[in-house]
């Protein structure tokens, strides 16, 4: 690619990087530990660029390596003058093996994964530039670890369900990865966001739950206007959000600053995880990328070594409480793989040990954009049940936001007498005013309803269509 399309957003991001970069440099941040850890950085992404040059991408798809194009586009902005050269003659930024042929060669080549994940050179596609940047984020907090937000503990009365004045019935929105903020899609008036929080509104539920996701760092500037802008004040102090991947990019301070020292997040306690009980449920919300030590974050976990044993506690009280559970995390329980639901371990091994020999009654997460509804009856359950006698409800709604297209992987799913999927998200979007639009599908979210004991659940997708349209498309 000769030039990048740098537009406000982007430059307002580089500035704040190329600053970042010098802190860096200037804090002597290099030393023989941030060496290996950027070593370390690079290796992953050396090995996104081999997935993508032998091939590997198009015949087992995994989101872990997703960023094929990174390092030919971090030399790429260096080259072009838009980011600073420290990356290279401080920070060890490697060459890379992709030609300016081949990514041109891509850039004409539209791509739909097997989970739905678009590569594209468009708005929040895979291929969009300030994906690339936020990794430059990530590499400062590797090297500047102290800069990083530290983990905030939930208040000490959090788990005393005992002594809660509990409401028997309420209706909860779930809305995952939905901080793109408002954009421009093409023709269509309204942007998914726009339409998912209005489709939400519009079903009047008691609480909304924000799964995680704020784009594309999490920035202060991000979080206010991706996030607390858009929230309507209906709902000030009762809606919930949660950490992720993102919004770890910028070390989880504009998540830990911004938001939830928002007045209308007083209900957190300035806390990434917490609870909160309806009828005969417990909803327990864990941070899942706090202390996840997987290459940016990807993989999820609740705890290690270094801390996050609290949230463990948590779920445990839950669990001996004798209620139903409703677990929700950022990351994913279950992958979107080519061979089928396959867990997502160690998150999956993590929270199964914390209720065993039981599982949750009902798991929602974002992380993979796309609507999923599980079986109840997967093999990877191995014929466990909740402590109430439950089968497991596994979901996944991280798509509330970000354009994706029609997962492969999915398809197959749905069919035959013994369904391993009962719902996902595929529904084209009506009226498409370009090639990407053409290859995408309907957002949406979910409306989880308690009434004491009984617990139902709904997926509704979103459209423009001559105004908003709702459209229910599962429940339970």
């Amino acid at each position: 690619m000769d030039a990048f399309n740098i537009g406000p957003s982007a430059q307002m991001t580089l500035k704040d990087i190329n600053e970042k970069l010098e802190t860096a440099q200037n804090d002597s941040a290099y030393t023989s530990e941030s060496t290996s850890k950027a070593e370390s950085f690079w290796d992953y992404l050396k090995t996104c660029e081999e997935y993508y040059l032998n091939g590997d991408y198009k015949e087992d798809y995994h989101h872990d390596y997703e960023n094929m194009f990174a390092l030919y586009f971090l030399n790429e902005l260096v080259n072009q003058g838009h980011l600073s050269g420290i990356l290279r003659t401080v920070f060890g930024l490697p060459d890379s093996k992709i030609t300016s042929e081949q990514a041109k060669e891509f850039q004409l080549f539209l791509w739909v994964a097997g989970d739905g994940t678009i590569y594209a050179f468009s708005k929040y596609c895979q291929l969009d530039i300030e994906w690339t940047l936020v990794l430059v984020y990530y590499l400062y907090y590797k090297v500047l670890p102290w800069k990083k937000h530290p983990f905030v503990a939930a208040p000490s009365n959090e788990g005393n369900f005992s002594n809660r004045t509990v409401p028997s019935k309420a209706k909860i929105a779930i809305i995952g990865d939905w901080g793109t903020g408002l954009w421009s899609d093409g023709e269509t008036p309204k942007c998914p966001s726009q339409l998912v929080i209005e489709g939400v509104v519009a079903q009047d539920p008691d609480y909304i739950i924000h799964l995680g996701d704020v784009y594309y760092a999490g920035t202060k500037r991000e979080e206010n206007n991706n996030f607390l802008d858009r929230i309507p004040a209906k709902y000030h102090n009762k809606f919930y959000t949660m950490n992720s991947n993102h919004e770890m990019y910028d070390g989880a301070n504009g998540l830990m600053k911004t938001t939830l020292s928002d007045a209308r997040f007083t209900h957190q306690g300035g806390s990434t995880y917490f609870s909160f009980e309806v009828g005969d449920w417990i909803i327990v919300g864990l941070d899942s990328a706090y202390y996840d030590e997987s290459p940016l974050y990807m993989d999820g976990i609740i705890a290690t070594s270094k801390g996050g044993q609290e949230q463990l506690e948590l779920l445990k009280k839950a669990y001996n409480s004798g209620k139903q559970i409703m677990l929700c995390t950022h990351h994913n329980g279950i992958e979107v793989a080519k061979d089928g639901p396959t867990p997502n371990n160690p998150l999956w091994n993590q929270v199964l040990n914390t209720v065993a020999p039981h599982i949750p009654d009902v798991w929602y997460w974002g992380h993979v954009h796309n609507g999923v509804v599980y079986s109840e009856d997967l093999s990877i359950y191995e014929g466990k049940t909740s402590k109430n006698g439950n089968k497991p409800r596994m979901r996944c709604c991280g798509h509330a936001s970000i354009p994706f297209g029609n997962g492969s992987y999915l398809e197959p799913l749905m069919g035959g007498n013994d369904p391993e999927v009962l719902y996902y998200s595929h529904t084209k979007m009506p009226n498409p005013t370009s090639n990407v639009q053409d290859h995408r599908v309907l957002n949406g979210f979910a409306i989880v309803e308690i009434n004491n004991s009984e617990l139902t659940e709904s997926f509704y997708e979103v459209a423009f269509d001559n105004g908003l349209v709702v459209t229910k498309k599962w429940s339970y």
